[in-house]
């Protein structure tokens, strides 16, 4: 036997020394390999996954865009309408205008002004041939050159533009000039024998415009049959638009995107385009109404995982990360360096939940809280001032009632998405909770003006959001409260922030208000404020006064509105715009104003028992019409008080109305189904168009007291309570101007026919029994003779 030779079996041991050395090896090789398969898989699945959500984010921002142009263009076509309504009104009031009128009265509405895409605006008469020698002998006193009809020739009828306005200044067509001998016949006929609008397009001044004809009919309605149609149409209101105009104005805030607008369907040749059409570019097309309908061609959707940058660079990293953890799993080989890994990935992940807002994934209360302690040390150390601002969307409280907690946490994600784009990325955005967000701004040289930050935010906000259920795009509006400066903690910074918040909220909402010392005063006060009020009606401090309304024909007394009053037991009586906005907000005014409508109606039957023919106006909150339980109150007001129906007007803000158009409509009309008068106070300040204001069952519009204060020094005021008088004798509407203080603005007022009026000129509000013995005696009647004299009723607290 050889030295060195292996004995027998030997080999075998060695050979199985080796596979037990090496079978760690094969394991961790194995368990690498699979780690890079399991890893490269998941890296291109997680890529494709980002390319998938930014292909649909980026589509999805285009959607939005288009419903934000389409709901732009909509506003744009309905504006319109406004005017082709105002100026068939003027027409019923003025049937045989002149042009010296006509051109008065679009002077006074600022036609050519407020509506920037009307070219021109005329009326275009239907004239019979035996009316045309009456008609071009008045029109010939204002022409130059002899009336000869233009084509020329004998026919049964002609269609002539009597009045107009244009934008050139020049008439586009003659007196003189046949309509009806043109293409556009077919159309103007159409439009009489339908009683609908026609859209025809024109060349005016080598620009292509868009015409809309709206015939007009005796008795200002539409009738019911083409013969009665035909036999009783007037004219026609021809209205030139520019639609480059609005197109230009929709497409503002809208890069790389293009615009059709289109009426009459696809196949239309009436289409009015705007903007340059990327290559490739995205379609959506939207259907508006009565045939408009406008689409939009935006940046082209990339889709896939090679088309998207941020996806590749992802996976890239993704498997340049996996093969390092593979060679980490393979150099060592243990359990506990994973464990450790998992450990700290589930610390950070629970710490993250800890300071961040699930909903949003903002910094919560608490991180932001740690955020302005860093940011006061920050600036105390640099010498700098750093900025809180403090944001809340305002009647948040509207979207979760009427479209549901789901709606209102979407529409929050939403906020806080489009919040982080506008700010920089020095600023921190965090949720405080519900519907409050919080905004820090550092300060340092670069530092951005709060202010600015503040409107960029308002700006930014009052942009349309799309929100699933909503039948038509949600606007929001946000009130934002700003703290400037050192604090001795970040609770105080917030605090006063806070304070700012509710100034800004009461001076209006959608606007920012910075904090002052005096703020805080106010708080205080309105807190105690808010704590007294709990008792107020209770402990009978509440009191009612009385202005007189006069017949404006007479100056006769017709009636008065009751008035609040509290008379606070240490401060003694307390202004109503400091206590009614606390009551709305609180939800008190509900409770009060149940009391309001008892105690008036009350007073007002005793006031009739003694022979006082009046009628009494009470004001109704939009809080109280938020509920049904508000008709059941005036019924009980009413049954408790033995007043007729007849003698209670319910008061109710244009503001209001507008809130929720379609239950203030259904209310007020059971309202109106007892037998109740409904009036509409400060009318002219809610922004309601004449297709809105057309469905509320009212009887009386109540012109606020800032137009006729402004109607001895401004044009413009006169011009629009002339519009409003108008607009109410159109609708069978009795008119009421509110703040008459001056002989100057009652003769106006009398000029322009409004029924009745009131204000301190002729009487401040006043207790009951002032207002007897001051102003209703005199009308009292002599008593009977040989009667008894009449009882009042058995409960006669209210007179005290």
């Amino acid at each position: 036997m050889l030295r060195g030779t292996p004995l027998e079996g030997e080999n075998g041991t060695a050979d199985e020394d080796t596979r037990k050395r090496r079978k760690p090896l094969r394991f961790w090789t194995l368990l690498a390999a699979l780690f890079i398969l399991v890893g490269s898989t998941a890296s291109v699945i997680g890529s494709l996954s980002v390319a998938n959500t930014a292909t649909q984010k980026s589509q999805k921002v285009f959607l939005t865009s288009s419903e934000e142009i389409a709901a732009t263009l909509q506003l744009s076509i309905q504006h319109e309408q406004d005017l082709l309504e105002s100026t068939q009104s003027f027409l019923i009031g003025n049937p045989h205008a002149t042009q010296a009128q006509f051109t008065q009265w679009s002077n006074e509405v600022h036609v050519l002004r407020r509506f920037k895409d009307v070219s021109g605006l005329g009326i275009i008469n239907y004239v019979t041939a035996a009316e045309l020698p009456e008609y071009a002998a008045r029109e010939s006193v204002n022409q130059t050159t002899p009336f000869k009809v233009t084509p020329s020739g004998s026919r049964s009828f002609y269609c002539l533009a009597s009045i107009g306005l244009f934008r050139s200044g020049d008439s586009v067509l003659p007196k003189d000039f046949d309509v009806c001998d043109s293409p556009e016949r077919t159309l103007i006929l159409h439009a009489r024998s339908s009683g609908q609008s026609a859209v025809l397009p024109y060349t005016f001044n080598g620009q292509q415009v868009l015409g809309l004809e709206t015939p007009i009919y005796r008795g200002g309605g539409i009738p019911s049959t083409v013969a009665a149609r035909d036999h009783s149409f007037l004219e026609i209101i021809g209205l030139l638009l520019v639609p480059h105009t609005f197109l230009t104005s929709a497409l503002l805030g809208h890069p790389d995107t293009a615009v059709a607008l289109s009426y009459g369907g696809a196949a239309s040749k009436l289409v009015f385009r705007r903007g340059v059409v990327p290559k490739g570019a995205q379609v959506n097309r939207i259907n508006l109404h009565d045939g408009w309908s406008v689409e939009t061609l935006g940046s082209p959707l990339h889709a896939g995982l090679f088309s998207n940058d941020d996806a590749l660079a992802i996976l890239l990293s993704e498997l340049v990360l996996t093969l390092m953890l593979s060679a980490v799993i393979y150099l060592l080989g243990t359990g506990r360096a994973r464990s450790m890994i998992l450990v700290g990935e589930r610390t950070e992940e629970l710490q993250y939940q800890a300071l961040h807002d699930a909903l949003t994934g903002l910094p919560n209360r608490a991180l932001i809280v740690d955020r302005i302690d860093q940011l006061l040390e920050r600036n105390r150390r640099l010498g700098t001032m750093g900025a809180a601002l403090f944001v809340d969307l305002d009647d948040f409280k509207n979207v979760n009632d009427s479209l549901g907690h789901e709606a209102g946490d979407h529409l929050l994600i939403m906020v806080a998405e489009r919040m982080r784009k506008t700010l920089r990325g020095a600023d921190t955005i965090g949720r405080m909770g519900g519907d409050e967000f919080v905004i820090l701004i550092d300060g340092g040289d670069g530092m951005i003006a709060p202010d600015l930050v503040a409107q960029r935010l308002l700006n930014v906000m009052r942009q349309p959001f799309n929100l699933e259920g909503a039948l038509m795009p949600l606007i929001v509006n946000t009130s934002i409260g700003i703290a400037v400066g050192d604090r001795g903690s970040a609770s105080q910074l917030l605090r006063d922030a806070d304070v700012a918040l509710y100034q800004a909220k009461a001076a209006g909402k959608n606007q920012y208000a910075f904090f002052n010392s005096q703020m805080r005063d106010d708080t205080d006060r309105r807190i105690g404020l808010e704590f007294d009020l709990r008792s107020a009606l209770a402990g009978d401090q509440f009191r009612l006064v009385y202005q007189p309304i006069y017949s404006l024909e007479d100056l006769t007394i017709v009636g008065v509105e009751a008035l609040l009053r509290w008379e606070h037991p240490s401060e003694g009586r307390i202004q109503p715009n400091e206590f009614i906005p606390i009551l709305e907000r609180t939800g008190q005014i509900c409770e009060v104003g149940a009391w309001v409508l008892r105690e008036a109606c009350l007073q007002m039957a005793a006031w009739r028992k003694l022979g006082f023919d009046l009628n009494v106006s009470v004001n109704v909150s939009g809080r109280q019409l938020d509920n049904d339980i508000i008709i059941e109150q005036i019924r009980g007001a009413l049954a408790a008080s033995h007043l007729a129906v007849s003698s209670l007007i319910i008061e109710v803000t244009e503001t209001a109305l507008m809130l929720d158009v379609d239950s203030a409509v259904g209310r007020l009309q059971a309202i109106k189904d007892l037998g109740v008068s409904i009036a509409i106070d400060d009318f002219g300040t809610g922004y309601s168009s004449l297709s809105y204001l057309r469905q509320f069952p009212i009887d009386c519009i109540k012109i606020d007291q800032s137009f006729t204060n402004s109607l001895a020094s401004s044009s413009e005021s006169q011009a629009l309570v002339k519009t409003f008088i108008q607009l109410g004798r159109d609708l069978g509407l009795k008119t009421l101007a509110e703040g008459v203080e001056t002989f100057e603005q009652m003769d106006i007022l009398r000029a322009s026919r409004v029924n009745e009026v009131q204000g301190f000129l002729f009487s401040r509000p006043l207790d009951p029994e002032s207002l007897e013995r001051q102003l209703l005696a005199p009308l009292r009647p002599l008593p009977p003779t040989k009667k008894a004299p009449q009882k009042l009723p058995p409960d006669d607290s209210f007179y005290e």
